[in-house]
């Protein structure tokens, strides 16, 4: 190519990359800089000169109607391309960016992306061959050592040639190997040449391209224009829209998957600051980072003094020397501290080695920086709330009594709606008339993706957030679903979107069949007109809600509770005592007398399910409204039927409590003949619901009641039973099998 053209190969995210790069630019002046990176980017690059951007931020680029298939462009104030981009616009030369277009490597189809991931798997790293080549362990420290912790070069020039030349041998030895050539690396290296070419026939003086140093050997290929353009001649393309989102220190790292992102963050943004500073002197450098160290140990309340910090600093410097480095790297400072900080444990600096070597931070947009709108409304709400997203996760505790607490609640439930589970609810407390959530927030960059891609809804949170309400309600076909958007309307302070959603329920329940989401559906509906949710409530719609739903329960449960199978019924039997719970708290003395009528049906009804019967009658002994002597007579029907009915209608009718046969010798003395009337085969099938119905008994109550059995007596109290008389050996020759059934085999 033309000899104006520098091509000056580069670590994406490296800080003496940057540095290098920025003296190489300043000696060559060049008329215009060529960068990496997408033409769609061109439009957002400006916006890189001023105040409205605080990195690490990213280029998003996403295709409208389809966000999820989008690609990010992230930048550090310690990326080359950044300083580049800073560098055009301070200087006022033209900046282009040469890359593929984002248009076309979003249409790139999943086939695509299998090949080019099984092309890359079976090509080797160059700089790893570059470091076998140069006796070094691998290529990440003989990059490092040789560029990134070098301290600069005094003919950044001359040091740029050279890493071409190296990285151009490496990858024709790699090719000559026989590693395949990815053919995402083929387009995207025709669209550069063809870049260049252009930049060179439009601009007279020099031209600079700042590229990934992989691709230097690619880019001096003698290709023609005709090759290159039919190389990527008939590839698919989308439509395409660019903004700015902000990006994260755990984003850039290479453990999060980002294949260009580096090792640690936090290291590359203090090489950064000494570049720029020009603070590279060893001991002053090495100091720097063993003072933060400390810091960070002591805010974890660990012993680090400043005393400390200066030794682990001349300790590294000593490292450096033994290793033969003139700088010292990650490696010499980690030694250091560990000897010097934290006295050769190591839990100390692994407690902190999170914010230390990846960083916590995350980028800023502001001003008229390009955003998505639902981007932008979200930076308003979080300076409204004075929410910061943080990269760490961490916890808050919001009271929703407050303005400021019901704010931030109100925002993060929205956000939930839109997909964006920035924050994660680990306690609600407001269902217990607290009004308490306790939310663990952490920001991803990927919620710009998802923000995108709400935007279908609504250009503000709250108007998106609405219309996903009432776009569910519409499509919703089970009650309980719906039920659940009801709440979740409700807590995120949409009444309007609630109203719709709650007349979506009423019409779905008048047809509904399933009982059992019928009762799920009225526990957290009601509870929210009990206690509130500290929000506006569409009051009246809500509670002729509930009292719908209630009437049709009571009015299907008795025929609903036929001839269910072991798990529906057991999933029944769970609804019915929410629903039961739901009502105490309701207030609709007529809905409480429909369901108790209701519960006695099930009990005398012969086929209705043993587990809903064993609840059935349990709670109307608990609430007296049956004598003693009725529910003893339908508790020996129903201990009458098959070892399996039996033991079902018994776990469900004790599942609230041992004191029911502590203080009723009659169901006592019938529970006992049930067991000792069991034949070997039916007592084994009946055993393992006969362990789980005295499961929930402790220790106590098992005792009392093996002591009440042994005694006979026709009353139980919380006294301890005194010492038989005399053995009973027929008691003698049942304890066995009583203690193996309440689990208890550890006393035999």
């Amino acid at each position: 190519m033309d000899s104006r053209l520098q091509l000056l190969g580069v670590r994406h995210h490296g800080p003496g990359s940057a540095a290098l790069l920025v003296a190489a630019l300043d000696k060559l002046d060049p008329a215009v800089v060529l960068i990496e990176g997408a033409p769609e980017g061109e439009a957002l690059a400006p916006h890189v000169g001023g105040d409205a951007l605080k990195p690490p931020v990213a280029m998003l680029f996403y295709a409208p109607g389809e966000a999820k298939r989008a690609v990010f462009a992230p930048f550090a104030e310690f990326s080359p391309e950044w300083q580049a981009m800073r560098w055009a616009l301070a200087h006022g030369r033209p900046l282009r960016f040469i890359d593929w277009p984002a248009s076309v490597s979003l249409a790139f189809t999943p086939e695509d992306e299998d090949a080019v991931e099984n092309a890359e798997a079976q090509r080797s790293d160059p700089l790893d061959l570059l470091a076998e080549a140069a006796g070094g362990a691998n290529g990440e420290a003989l990059w490092n050592a040789l560029v990134e912790e070098s301290g600069g070069a005094s003919d950044p020039v001359a040091a740029f040639a050279a890493i071409g030349e190296a990285m151009t041998e490496a990858r024709r030895h790699g090719e000559e190997s026989g590693a395949p050539a990815a053919r995402r690396d083929a387009m995207r290296e025709a669209f550069m040449r063809l870049s260049i070419r252009k930049a060179l026939q439009d601009f007279g003086g020099a031209v600079v391209a700042i590229v990934g140093a992989w691709h230097i050997g690619g880019l001096r290929e003698k290709v023609s224009p005709t090759v290159d353009k039919a190389t990527i001649k008939g590839l698919a393309k989308v439509k395409v829209e660019a903004t700015w989102a902000p990006w994260t220190d755990s984003r850039l790292a290479f453990a999060s998957g980002y294949g260009a992102g580096v090792v640690s963050p936090g290291w590359f943004r203090h090489l950064w600051r000494a570049y720029r500073e020009e603070t590279f002197e060893p001991l002053s450098f090495a100091a720097g980072w063993q003072a933060r160290t400390a810091a960070l140990l002591r805010a974890e309340g660990f012993a680090a003094s400043p005393a400390a910090a200066i030794e682990a600093a001349r300790l590294t410097l000593s490292l450096c020397g033994l290793r033969d480095l003139a700088m010292p790297g990650l490696d010499e400072m980690r030694d250091g501290a560990l000897a010097a900080l934290c006295h050769g444990d190591p839990v100390p600096l692994r407690i902190v080695e999170r914010r230390l070597y990846i960083g916590e931070a995350v980028g800023e947009i502001s001003g008229d920086a390009p955003q998505s709108p639902l981007a932008r409304d979200l930076a308003l709400w979080q300076k409204r709330v004075r929410l910061e997203p943080k990269d760490l996760a961490s916890d808050i505790r919001l009271d929703l009594r407050t303005e400021a607490g019901l704010a931030k609640s109100t925002l993060l439930h929205r956000l939930l709606l839109l997909g964006v589970s920035w924050g994660t609810l680990i306690e609600a407390d407001a269902g217990r008339g607290t009004f308490c959530e306790i939310w663990r927030l952490s920001w991803r960059p990927e919620f710009s993706v998802a923000l995108a891609e709400a935007l279908i809804y609504g250009v503000t949170i709250e108007e998106a957030a609405g219309n996903i309400i009432r776009d569910r309600a519409a499509h919703c076909a089970r009650v309980m679903e719906l039920a659940e958007i009801v709440r979740a309307s409700l807590v995120a302070d949409l009444p309007d979107a609630a109203g719709a959603a709650i007349s979506a329920l009423q019409a779905l329940a008048v047809d509904a069949s399933d009982l059992t989401d019928l009762m799920l559906a009225v526990a957290p509906l009601a509870s929210a007109l009990r206690y509130g949710v500290a929000r506006r409530l569409p009051e009246e719609a809500l509670r002729a809600l509930v009292h719908a739903l209630a009437v049709e329960v009571n009015a299907g449960v008795r025929i609903g509770s036929r001839q269910l199978a072991a798990d529906v019924a057991a999933a029944r039997v769970a609804a019915m005592r929410g629903f039961d719970e739901a009502l105490a708290i309701f207030d609709a003395p007529d809905l409480v007398t429909g369901w108790r009528k209701a519960l006695a049906l099930i009990v005398e009804d012969e086929q209705s399910a043993p587990a809903a019967a064993g609840f059935a009658l349990r709670r109307l002994l608990d609430l007296g409204l049956w004598t003693a002597e009725a529910a003893t007579a339908a508790f020996a029907r129903r201990m009458s039927a098959a070892a399996l009915e039996a033991g079902a209608f018994l776990e469900h009718f004790i599942a609230g409590g041992a004191e029911i046969l502590l203080q009723d010798a009659a169901l006592l003395a019938l529970v006992d003949a049930f067991i000792v009337d069991l034949d070997d085969d039916s007592f084994l099938a009946a055993l393992p619901l006969l362990r789980r119905a005295f499961s929930a008994f402790d220790s106590a109550a098992r005792t009392r009641l093996i002591d009440g059995v042994a005694q006979g007596r026709r009353t139980l109290s919380h006294a301890p039973a005194p010492e038989p008389e005399e053995d009973d050996p027929a008691f003698t020759a049942a304890l066995p099998l009583l203690l193996r059934i309440l689990g208890l085999e550890a006393a035999l």
